[in-house]
């Protein structure tokens, strides 16, 4: 008797245990790690692209026609760092319809205290930017967020020599539209105070 009530006790354990593990299988529980990633854009012609999900980079693009274009028609990647500049796979950066794009948050959000989407949020795309510099009038495509900020006069113009500062925290949709990313963008300056050492933490909203 004994015997078999051991071998029942171990067959109820048994079966408690699968349908422990067969619900927790029907309903995982999102795992949104914190990821720190680091992109060298010291070039300032030269594009790294970079998939929030696989949280790597996927490739670089110098800023030119044809490899614009060729990087336009994919969908493998979520954002693009040159510089401090950001571009979205959405807009005008996508032939196919890439569905990404960025929300900027208000400055008082911090990183850790972004938990969702905030109401009413809207996400911009892409757009031809044309500025008049040094060199001459040129034109980029590239979204509203940036890797730093710069602070500026009273009048508008930059404060020279630049002074940098922090950026606010970022959304990026995915280029299929589907998960969004929160990003902080924490280094732009190396020890060396070098431009162009990008680092960010980024954690998957939705």
């Amino acid at each position: 008797m004994k015997t078999k009530f051991i071998c029942f006790m171990m067959l109820t354990a048994s079966i408690l245990s699968f349908v422990s593990c067969s619900k927790d299988d029907d309903n995982p529980v999102p795992v949104n790690e914190t990821k720190e990633s680091y992109i060298d854009a010291t070039s300032k012609t030269m594009w790294t692209y970079f998939s929030l999900k696989e949280n790597k980079i996927v490739g670089t693009g110098e800023e030119n026609e044809s490899d614009n274009a060729a990087w336009a028609t994919r969908k493998d990647w979520d954002i693009a760092i040159c510089r401090y500049n950001v571009r979205t796979n959405s807009g005008k950066a996508t032939h196919v319809g890439a569905q990404g794009g960025v929300y900027t948050c208000n400055a008082s959000i911090s990183f850790s205290s972004l938990s969702s989407v905030p109401e009413g949020a809207t996400f911009m795309t892409d757009e031809i930017v044309t500025s008049k510099g040094m060199g001459g009038i040129t034109s980029i495509v590239k979204s509203t967020a940036t890797v730093i900020t710069f602070q500026m006069k009273e009048d508008g113009s930059l404060v020279m020599p630049p002074v940098y500062q922090k950026s606010p925290i970022y959304i990026f949709r995915s280029a299929d539209g589907q998960h969004g990313y929160k990003v902080s963008f924490t280094q732009y300056l190396n020890e060396e105070k070098v431009a162009g050492h990008v680092k960010f933490y980024s954690s998957q909203l939705f």
